[in-house]
């Protein structure tokens, strides 16, 4: 009898795991609105080579074990379509889990309590099972272990035979991108040889020069501060035309120039910096291997160049840029992981009181607003409420949003004080901002939170810009950068093509890498064509991204023609 119960054990287990392991499949069946016969194919292709997988050891468990990958690709799957509601497991999702930092994924954790139950429902039974087999050394029987294997073999023919017509009867069908989990596991790979290009990015790079030198005179004190905000919508700030207080202190500035039109060209944070900060554009992204960022340009001019960063260390292009500055610090290696981004305006007031050296270019790397909403504003700051929600769900969408736009209020707040110090220091000065992207919050039907999903949104390509320009930038360098400035603003804007010329320029630095054409400063200012890089760093028009029919309609509502 007991001889019975084990080899039911076993002969249940390789039975009910391939049928769990098929549960993304159909799900990504609906969700990606495949075709027929790419759908039947996307589901019994794999079930039939778990099955034969399945059939291939007469130890259950031990077989169970080495399904493990797969367990994991179909439990991130899961996770994956909870939070965005489709799209397999990108390249980018894999190299999100390699740069996001430990606080960020435990925030993130927490609000995916059900997604995160339902695979823990799903796929730890089998596993105790496995191992329960495994100490009781269960077997399935012969008899079932071989028709199992045939009926598995038949099945598998069957399912290429789909595969063909489903290629042949689908022209735009891959392998690699369509069938599950073909795709992940070629993603994979993909983001395994851009972490190995990271890696040994210092010897690719060594020898890249801007070819730099400034026009200003040498002696002539001045400072250029860029500031980079994190996963700031444009749509929630007041000097956008958001019907909320939530540029309070701004909105008072007279000289500040505001970007009504800005458009980011990638929804991830790795990407976006890196073109922030460079003269890399969403057409050329993959030269960053042998690529450095401005602050190596300011450095060839004769500045000295100093880093603040609210994030962490990421092993990421970004954090290699970041070591090309003068001075570096990561404040949260200094105050904990609690570190606020109002510290780094104790970074800027050190920078602009060093007399050691009159020429400065500054970046300052804001928390912004990432998620956790609340952990990134003072008790001071809490303006809109109630903002105190438990976890992150559509019901709790108003508590969200409230918490969002007190993390505006406090970088608005920031940059106000920027300003300040500029100002105070009788230094010619300019001072940008941008945000690196936006960020979903269950806006609409698609129910989409967070940010970096496979197809981005409005919400999180719309994105705010602001400059300004100290009264004595103004009378050293003449006011015609002010004006067109001014002039330029009412243009669509790329932000992660147009910083880059913005700031050189107007620090008078003359470099090949220099588009005069893209630069906000410039009276010969042409709008860049609006595109997205994708997962596998293509640059396609913004249109072809995967915006929808919401999407394109909001973008209209700010007059931004993406066509």
């Amino acid at each position: 009898m007991k001889r019975f119960k084990e080899l039911n054990g076993s002969t249940l287990l390789a039975v009910s795991l391939p049928l769990l392991l098929i549960v993304p499949n159909v799900a990504l069946c609906v969700t990606e609105r495949m075709g027929l016969w790419s759908s039947l194919t996307n589901i019994f292709l794999p079930l039939s080579i778990y099955f034969l997988l399945m059939s291939l050891w007469k130890r259950t468990g031990i077989a169970t074990l080495l399904m493990l990958p797969f367990m994991a690709y179909a439990g991130f799957q899961i996770v994956l379509l909870y939070l965005y509601g489709g799209s397999i497991i990108a390249v980018d999702m894999f190299l999100n889990v390699v740069t996001t930092n430990a606080t960020e994924v435990g925030e993130l954790l927490g609000n995916l309590v059900f997604a995160i139950a339902v695979v823990i429902i799903l796929y730890i039974p089998p596993l105790v099972s496995a191992v329960v087999l495994i100490f009781k050394h269960g077997t399935l029987p012969f008899s079932f272990m071989r028709k199992l294997r045939q009926c598995s073999v038949i099945a598998v023919i069957c399912s290429c035979i789909m595969l063909s017509i489903t290629i042949l009867t689908e022209p735009k069908y891959k392998i690699t991108r369509d069938l599950f989990p073909v795709n992940v596991i070629s993603n994979m790979c993909r983001a395994i040889e851009r972490t190995i290009k990271v890696s040994n990015y210092e010897e690719t790079s060594r020898n890249f020069t801007y070819d730099a030198s400034s026009s200003h005179p040498a002696d002539m004190p001045e400072v250029y501060l860029l500031v980079i905000g994190e996963t700031s919508r444009g749509e929630n700030w007041q000097l956008l035309g958001y019907d909320r207080e939530t540029n309070p202190e701004l909105s008072q500035s007279d000289s500040l120039i505001i970007f009504r039109k800005a458009v980011t060209q990638s929804n991830t944070t790795h990407k976006s910096v890196p073109m922030i900060i460079s003269s890399l554009t969403a057409e050329n992204f993959d030269s960053i291997t042998h690529h450095k960022s401005m602050i190596t340009a300011f450095k060839e001019s004769g500045f000295h160049t100093y880093l603040f960063s609210n994030q962490t260390r990421n092993r990421s292009y970004t954090e290699h840029f970041c070591n090309e500055a003068d001075e570096l610090e990561y404040i949260k290696e200094r105050l904990g992981r609690g570190a606020m981004d109002h510290e780094l305006l104790k970074n800027l007031a050190y920078a602009l009181s060093d007399t050691t050296y009159i020429k400065k270019f500054i970046i300052l790397h804001t928390y912004g607003s990432h998620f956790n909403y609340r952990d990134r504003y003072t008790e001071d700051f809490a303006i809109f409420t109630p903002d105190n929600y438990t976890d992150a769900n559509l019901g709790n969408r108003p508590l969200l949003v409230n918490s969002f736009d007190n993390t505006i209020r406090y970088i608005d707040s920031f940059l106000a004080q920027a300003i300040l110090l500029l100002n105070e220091s009788g230094i010619p000065a300019v001072m940008i901002y941008t945000s690196d992207h936006g960020e979903d919050i269950f806006d609409d039907s698609r129910h989409r939170f967070l940010h970096a999903s496979p197809t981005p949104t409005f919400h999180q390509l719309y994105v705010p810009m602001i400059a300004w320009l100290s009264g004595e930038y103004i009378m050293q360098f003449s006011d015609s950068a002010y004006i067109n400035l001014k002039k330029n603003s009412d243009f669509t804007i790329s932000t992660t093509v147009s910083v880059f010329p913005t700031m050189v320029d107007l620090a008078g630095i003359s470099t090949p890498y220099l588009k005069k054409d893209k630069s906000l400063s410039g009276n010969g200012f042409s709008p860049a064509p609006l595109l997205y890089i994708t997962d596998l760093n293509e640059a396609v028009p913004l249109m072809e991204s995967g915006i929808t029919e919401n999407d394109i309609e909001l973008f209209n509502d700010k007059h931004i023609n993406i066509n």
